[in-house]
């Protein structure tokens, strides 16, 4: 058309500018078995979802019937071969404008130039995937998806819970996995190591029709967007700990807490530094007298403590343990030396021992222990100094312990 208005008392006109882009529609349409069409369609004044459609497909030459709908409006009722109520239930077409589901029958609904329309063959309670990528510390890529379900309580008020796809078959570059009880997939070396990825997703309801729609064909993930995530909310990239923390929580020696936390300044116990070891030595219990008083048979650490006690790593006084004491950076010192002797490892010490500013408050029992700690590279110390009776932390625990069963 050809714009005009008035300047002053002359009427310019406007020619339409030949180079501009035409205005479209991206149309997607996803049959049971595939993609029925996928490309752009004129878009025209007053265009409606299924003007839109009906163009595309008498284009591709493709069959379809739209009928009238009880309720009001129409419906298309078959596309190709894909007839409703293939599965004899309430499958059948479902359309959505801009990843949203209309509340209008398809011949009603508005469409403006720029939007995308998605029309698929479906269970009634079809949804849209949601693609994310992340990565681990150890640039291991994880694939996650999810949609967002629908949910209404006895007064028809909708409640929207975005969920995991458990189950979903996700083709990534070819290669077929199946998505884990949270939604998720761990990519091939491969896979994980290219910047992009292709992803295609299947997820079938109980009566056999499509649960989840097909992604679009040319569906590409970045995965140089991937967000790396730790798995404690409170160890961050860029600690002196954190390497340490997540190399012992893979070996399982170290657990978070129920809200997400490692909380790397808490204290240490003498019960919990035992049954860390108890861990990394393998975990099997021992047969062996143990009459700690206040060690109780049943307790979470008894089994690391009856362990301990074995080897003679950690001895109680007075007949107890004291379970729930915080272990000494000293004392944590003379564990992890008599640990290792015990497991008939001799320690590197070829480094070097600057004498501590408070190697006199070190006590004379962890004094061997504390040196060769240092010579073997597991101790540094704090500015100058040992602090040999401060309360060790779980994240020097951790430290301690990568320094002595890590490799390079």
């Amino acid at each position: 058309s050809t714009a005009c208005f008035a300047a002053g008392g002359d009427i310019i006109l406007i020619a339409p500018n030949p180079n501009a882009a035409p205005k479209t529609v991206s149309l997607q349409v996803e049959g049971i078995e595939g993609s029925v069409y996928y490309g752009e369609v004129a878009w025209t004044e007053g265009a409606t979802a299924l003007s839109v459609l009906e163009t595309a497909l008498k284009d591709a030459k493709v069959e379809y019937v739209v009928k009238d709908s009880p309720y009001g409006g129409k419906y298309i009722s078959s596309i190709g071969k894909d007839v409703e109520a293939t599965y004899g239930g309430y499958d059948g077409w479902m359309y959505y404008v801009d990843g949203q589901s209309p509340m209008y029958s398809i011949d009603a609904c508005p469409v403006a130039a720029g939007q995308s329309l998605l029309v698929a063959y479906g269970d009634m309670n079809l949804v849209l995937p949601i693609i994310t990528a992340q990565k681990n510390y150890k640039g291991q890529v994880t694939v996650q998806v999810e949609a967002d379900v629908t949910y209404y309580d006895e007064s028809w008020n909708a409640n929207i819970v975005r969920e995991p796809m458990i189950g979903t078959k996700v083709t990534v570059d070819g290669v077929e996995y199946t998505a884990d009880d949270k939604g998720q997939v761990v990519l091939s070396a491969e896979s994980a190591a290219k910047e992009t990825v292709s992803v295609q997703v299947e997820k079938i309801a109980e009566g056999g029709a499509p649960l989840l729609a097909r992604l679009a064909p040319d569906y590409t993930l970045d995965l140089t967007a991937a967000e790396t995530v730790l798995p404690f909310t409170d160890v961050a990239e860029g600690k002196w700990y954190t390497e340490a923390v997540l190399q012992m929580s893979d070996l399982g020696a170290v657990t978070g807490f129920p809200d997400g936390t490692f909380q790397p300044d808490g204290i240490v116990t003498r019960a919990q530094v035992a049954n860390v070891l108890f861990k990394l030595s393998g975990g099997i219990p021992v047969n062996y007298l143990m009459t700690f008083s206040d060690v109780s048979q049943e307790a979470w650490y008894a089994e690391g403590i009856r362990w301990a006690a074995s080897q003679k790593i950690a001895t109680g006084a007075d007949g107890m343990f004291r379970p729930n004491d915080p272990v000494t950076r000293q004392d944590l010192a003379v564990m992890l030396d008599r640990w290792q002797q015990a497991q008939g490892v001799e320690l590197d010490q070829t480094g070097e021992a600057p004498a501590f500013a408070d190697n006199d408050q070190i006590a004379a029992y962890a004094a061997e222990s504390v040196y060769r700690m240092q010579k073997a590279g597991v101790i540094n110390g704090i500015d100058g100094s040992f602090q040999p009776k401060g309360t060790a932390t779980r994240a020097q625990l951790c430290k301690m312990l990568a320094g002595l069963v890590v490799s390079d």
